[in-house]
């Protein structure tokens, strides 16, 4: 049973979890909410334990990644599933309106002449 909020994005973002003071791992945000989101990793946690997730952003320094707390909702072969502590933390709010942005951006109307990819075979085999 799905107990998220808001829509769930697909991403491939770089992280590092920590989940003791001197316990660091890394992995890979695949998908994202408002509530929570997967990470791809492969890391020794019970469910319901606390977490800090660092997202690690291109072009910024490992010093500067946003820290979001969070707790494990699940463990899976491939990974875990977790939940923000905070319910839409800034940091993930900003990333899931750039994705939505670029997600946008990408989807909008062809300019008018423009072939799209559904029509263009059809044209070519005379359909």
């Amino acid at each position: 049973m799905e107990h998220r909020w808001g829509e769930r994005v697909g991403v491939d973002i770089p992280v590092r979890i920590t989940g003791h003071p001197f316990t660091v791992r890394t992995g890979r945000l695949s998908n994202l909410s408002v509530s929570g989101a997967f990470i791809r990793a492969d890391v020794d946690v019970r469910p319901l334990s606390r977490i800090v997730v660092a997202i690690e952003l291109p072009q910024r320094p490992k010093s500067d990644a946003p820290m979001i707390p969070a707790f494990v909702a699940r463990k899976l072969r491939d990974g875990i599933g977790i939940e923000w502590c905070e319910f839409k933390p800034p940091a993930i709010n900003r990333l899931l309106q750039s994705f939505t942005a670029r997600h946008y951006r990408r989807k909008r109307a062809p300019a008018p002449g423009a072939l799209s990819r559904r029509s263009a075979p059809l044209l070519k085999h005379g359909g």
